[in-house]
């Protein structure tokens, strides 16, 4: 059992494997998102929309450039680049649910699309509330509506996405110290 997991941590941290296994994270935290959403009735903010998309796009990333260094006859140089594809859209990731942390925790403004005015051509979160009924009702971004530990939704994302940012770049590190020959 131990070594296979050795044998399965070995073959993530290969630089042509992670964007998959990143891709499969971010798919995992969408999924439990998701089913915060639909199976437990926690609605999102706008700022939690925004964490889905940065997740979104990704698992998209990753797995697009999992399949083109399998399929195409890429230059060794391109499996260290799509790790670094993988680590920025991390970073992105990570700065999107580390700015809704910092939301909730009062240390920065509400964004305009959260404070509840309606942003320019748009329609407030009272209208949408409106719009979709009394039964469901958007939460501002500054209220946490589930914590475990006392980390919110978005703290906890942060973690994950900070996760995969420090793989990213360890995998980097690793490649770019490597003499050339050596790199698989």
């Amino acid at each position: 059992m131990i070594s296979r997991l050795r044998t399965l941590a070995r073959w993530s941290l290969e630089a042509r494997n992670w964007p998959l296994v990143a891709a499969l994270v971010s798919l995992a935290l969408l999924a439990g998102a998701f089913a915060f959403e639909y199976v437990w009735g926690y609605l999102p903010c706008p700022m939690c929309i925004t964490q889905r998309w940065a997740h979104a796009w990704l698992a998209v990333g990753g797995i697009t450039v999992f399949f083109a260094l399998r399929v195409a006859p890429l230059p060794p140089i391109s499996a260290t680049l799509g790790v670094g594809v993988v680590g920025a859209l991390s970073g992105f990731s990570l700065f999107q649910a580390g700015h809704h942390v910092m939301v909730e925790y009062g240390l920065v403004d509400l964004p305009p699309s959260c404070a509840g005015a309606a942003p320019a051509g748009g329609i407030s979160l009272e209208q949408m509330d409106q719009l979709l009924g009394a039964s469901r009702i958007i939460p501002l971004c500054n209220e946490i509506s589930w914590s475990f530990l006392g980390l919110s939704m978005a703290g906890w994302n942060a973690l994950a996405s900070a996760g995969l940012l420090a793989v990213s770049a360890y995998i980097l590190i690793t490649r770019l110290t490597q003499p050339q020959g050596s790199q698989p």
